[in-house]
């Protein structure tokens, strides 16, 4: 029993996989929203890589931002 919270700890400590803003402004599907949108949340993130939390924290920010 202690080995398996030890195991989920570890599993828990890794770093999230980065993206570059090419990979993930194509997979925006995959995200649900269009490329356009995207672009948009990039940018606005200011960043090159990354993660997927990263990612959804960005165009949950685009979109909620006044224009």
């Amino acid at each position: 029993m202690a080995s398996e919270k030890v195991e989920t700890t570890k599993a828990a400590k890794e770093p999230e996989t980065k993206y570059s803003k090419a990979e993930v402004l194509a997979a925006s599907a995959s995200f649900g929203v269009s490329v356009d949108l995207m672009a948009g949340a990039l940018r606005l993130a200011g960043k090159q890589e990354l993660t997927k939390s990263e990612v959804e924290d960005a165009i949950r920010r685009f979109k909620k931002r006044e224009v």
